[in-house]
This record gives structure tokens, sequence and C-alpha cells, in this order.
């Protein structure tokens, strides 16, 4: 329900069958390594199984860019001794998948019939905790990578925002974008480095296993794959102390605007500044995005990425008015600093909680939901279970309580701002 107004009332008449969707929640650990986190909801068709992984996306020495992204790419299209790869077996039930890679962390996402969710359990089981990466996947894989980084040159959603990280973190894999720029380092990878780096990245001690949906815990069976051990801390990158506004060639304009956060340790601040992200710039609803001309080109785009330490707010901007719309973005954060009317902040935080709700309905993005958190340090907080501590963190905001977060972590904005280049041969006006 993000288009049109919601009274109040009816806001809190619709969060409870949204904030109950899933049946029961439960979490624990597996006979081979690694945990495991389940929402159970027996009454929708699909089974969502994620895997997710504490990885520097740039290697564990920081030498390899892109390597992340190579690895988890290769080990799903590489052939399993049952004769299919992941790959095969998802498309071949109907389902989806999915492979994200963060500075930090990897997830594989897939979403099958509830029919094929044992079989699911085991390939992606067997894909990641027992890698045999083959030399065709590799090559499956690097097309993959080249192709991504071809596409993130023209978001400029993408680059202003692996721009800001870039400025923000002074080393680390949080320094540099998961999908690297310059393919020169991803073409060096060899089959044994991308096998190395999956072995030790992808090994069952340090996955988390999330499953949503039409699931049960009799699924875990299916892991017949992995070695007990220890998890990976979580994956540190270096902060700036005083990060500097930058201008940049680029092939698209655009802007980004961040701030550095709390960490998810902190959970009632790291709420507070989700419901300022909420309030000032979801689509439609917040109070920037929808005093944008809806004639026009501009849009924002804004979203506290929670993380270990520190969490990072972040602000997209884009169209033909880049300027102002900065412009309106520092000046509605700023004024968040002074607390809200309080029937104001009671329309806006009963509107978050049901927005919350909403955004964590389907199996998928409860799965995505549980595993974010878990590897991030803090599986009692995913808000996608209403049972969770970050549900006890919103209702327990206040407008006092929100203006001193916004005062502490929001007054010192660094700012991207993307130019287009010229192309060869012509002179920019």
């Amino acid at each position: 329900m993000r288009a049109g107004i919601l009274t109040i009332a009816a806001l809190a008449t619709m969060l409870a069958p949204l904030g109950a969707s899933a049946d029961a929640l439960s979490s624990g650990s597996l006979p081979h390594g690694g945990s495991y986190t389940m929402s159970i909801d027996p009454a929708v068709a699909t089974a969502a199984v994620d895997l997710w992984f504490r990885a520097p996306s740039d290697g564990f020495d920081g030498s390899a860019p892109g390597i992340a992204r190579l690895a988890a790419t290769a080990a799903a299209a590489s052939t399993l001794e049952g004769g299919k790869s992941l790959v095969a077996l998802v498309r071949s039930v109907g389902g989806t998948l999915a492979i994200d890679v963060y500075p930090d962390m990897v997830g594989v996402s897939a979403e099958v019939p509830a029919s094929a969710a044992r079989r699911l359990v085991a390939t992606m089981s067997a894909a990641y905790f027992a890698p045999q990466i083959s030399a065709d996947a590799l090559k499956v894989a690097r097309t993959d990578v080249a192709v991504l980084s071809a596409q993130q040159h023209y978001f400029s959603d993408d680059l202003a925002h692996n721009a800001l990280f870039a400025q923000i973190f002074t080393s680390g894999p949080a320094n540099q974008p998961p999908i690297p720029d310059d393919l020169s380092s991803i073409k060096s990878i060899t089959l044994e480095q991308a096998s190395a780096y999956a072995k030790r990245a992808f090994r069952s001690a340090n996955a988390v296993v999330a499953l949503a949906g039409n699931v049960d815990p009799s699924l875990l069976q299916a892991v017949t794959a992995g070695t007990p051990g220890a998890p990976d801390g979580p994956i540190a990158s270096t902060v700036a102390r005083a990060p500097q506004n930058k201008t940049i060639d680029a092939a698209v304009p655009g802007e980004g605007v961040a701030w550095v956060g709390p960490p998810i340790s902190d959970e009632r601040a790291a709420t507070a500044m989700d419901f300022v992200a909420d309030y000032l710039f979801r689509e439609n609803t917040g109070t920037v995005s929808k005093a944008l001309d809806p004639t026009g080109d501009s849009y924002v785009n804004g979203q506290f990425i929670t993380l270990h330490n520190p969490g990072v707010m972040l602000v997209t901007i884009g169209g033909s008015e880049n300027a102002a719309i900065e412009e309106k973005v520092l000046s509605a954060v700023q004024a968040m600093a002074q607390p809200l009317d309080p029937a104001t902040f009671a329309a806006a935080r009963e509107a978050f909680l049901y927005h919350l709700a909403a955004d964590t309905q389907t199996p998928e993005q409860q799965a995505a939901n549980l595993g974010w958190y878990a590897t991030e340090g803090n599986a009692s907080y995913a808000p996608s279970s209403e049972q969770s501590s970050y549900w006890k963190a919103a209702r327990s905001l206040d407008p006092a309580y929100v203006a001193s977060v916004v005062k502490q972590y929001l007054a010192h904005p660094v700012i991207v701002r993307l130019i287009e280049a010229s192309p060869k041969g012509t002179t920019a006006s």
C-alpha cells in the first residue's frame, strides 16, 4: 500500500494480519556446521531458501576485487554429482535464483514450489558447502560479472552508492564496488583461486541458512554436506575520519548523499534511522518524494543500510534538477533534528509499521531479511518477525528520541556528484 492515504485507524487494523504472516519462527545450529533461521507459513505455495556468508567481496587479502561474485556464480553454475547445477535445478522446477554480493557478505536466494523445497536445500548445500567449480562454470561467471560491470556504468544510483562508500571507508572491501569497474582483476583470477575462495568463504560453518514460506524443520535433513566449525567474524572496513565530498566523471549524471550511522547493535538508533528514511524518502509517501513534480524526471531514493558497524544512511538523486533536489534532501534531514509534533509523529510511526509489515510479506522477502540480519550479527533484530526486537524498538520511538538520533548522526553529510562526461570528440557546453 505505497500509494494513497491511510488513516491511523485503518493502519492499525491492517497491521495485525500483515505482521502475523508467519506461523512460527525458529533458529538453531546445523549438525554439519552453520546455523539456520526459519519462518514457517504453510498457507503459501512456495518455499524460499537463502544461503548467507560473511565473505569479503575483494578476497581475503583484498587483492581480488569481484572474486566473491565470480566464485558465487561459478558455484551455482557448476554441475553436481546428480548431473545438474543449482541453476539448472531451479530452472527445471520453475523457480527463481538470485545472487547478491555486498562488500562484507554474499547472499544466494532461491524460491521454488514447496514440493521442490527438499531438492533445493540439498542442491544448494551441495553447491556451496562442497563446491567443485569447473572451468566452464568459471567462464559463465566471468561473462556474468562482465555484463553486470557494464550495466552499472549506466545506473547512477549504483555509481553514487559505490562512490559514497569509497569516500566513507578508506580501506577494506567497502572501499570498492563488489562488481568491479575494471575487469582486469576478474580476468586474472584463476580457477584455483576461485575454488580456494569458495571453499573458505562458502564453508558450512560460515553459513546462515534462512528458510521461509511453506517449509518445515525436516528440510534441514537434506543438508548433508559441510564440516562443523566456527564462522568468520564480521568483515570490517576502516571508516574515514572526515569523509570528503567528491565530483566524478561518469557515463550518466546523478548525485548521492550519505551519513555514517549507528551499528546494528544499537537497535533503537538503527530503527530510528529507518524511520527517518521511510518518513522522508519512501516512494510515493515520503515527504520529500511526494513533493517532487510528478510530471518531471526527478527522483530520490533513500534508505538506512543496516550494517555491523557502522550503518550508512544513503540517498541517491536522479533527473535534471539534481542541485535543487539535493537542497531539498539536506533541508528535510536537517529539519528532522527538531521533534515532529505528536500528531504528525504518531501518524508517521503507524505508517512506518505498516510499511515494515508490507515489505516482509513474501517468503523471498522474509528469507532475505532473516539472512541479512543474522549475517550482520543480530539475528533476533530481523524485522520480518513481529516478535523481533526490531518491532519493540519501532514501537518505542518518540519524537524527541528520533530528533536526538538525527542530531547525532545526520549532521555531516558526504556528497558525491556524478557529472556526465562528454563523448570523445565533443566539447562540454
